[in-house]
């Protein structure tokens, strides 16, 4: 039946707005009119080795941000007593400690996210969108915020 979802298909209750972010061959625009698949589609092993290396790319980002996050709380606690020592204080490494950190771990959770659901519709060989609309521009966005925030805040400091 066209326009319904197949048995294995992922969650219940999210799976129409899971199905209409992502798009999938029942949910996307004009799917309907495609007639179904007589064999089975093959997925290259290429196919695999790409996602894996998407995975470790978001992977790597999301450490190195940990990173940066982990080697300020150890200059907070440096033995530079005065302010005239510090190029900026110990609130605003704390301030970008605690924007980093929450943001190295979204990042972690997204590319989990999607690496988990890019390899379902490999398993399942099912037909589905494999580009991300939304995440990367969210990810992307929410970074060059926190580096304005903290770019603001590091002057902040070093005037004040």
């Amino acid at each position: 039946m066209l326009g319904s979802q197949p048995k294995g298909s992922m969650g219940r209750g999210t799976g129409k707005l899971f199905d209409k972010l992502y798009g999938t061959h029942f949910h996307t625009e004009g799917a309907e009119l495609q007639l179904p698949r007589k064999v089975p589609m093959r997925v290259e092993p290429k196919s695999y080795f790409a996602l894996e290396r998407t995975f470790l790319s978001w992977i790597g980002m999301a450490v190195t941000m940990g990173g940066v996050s982990s080697v300020l709380v150890g200059f907070n606690n440096s033995e530079a007593t005065t302010h005239e020592e510090q190029l900026i204080s110990k609130r605003t490494i704390d301030v970008i400690t605690c924007i980093y950190t929450p943001i190295a771990m979204l990042i972690m959770a997204y590319g989990l996210f999607t690496y988990e659901w890019r390899s379902h519709f490999l398993r399942k060989k099912q037909l589905g969108l494999f580009d991300d609309k939304f995440g990367p521009t969210t990810i992307a966005i929410l970074v060059l915020l926190t580096l304005i925030i903290i770019f603001v805040l590091a002057l902040y400091d070093y005037m004040y």
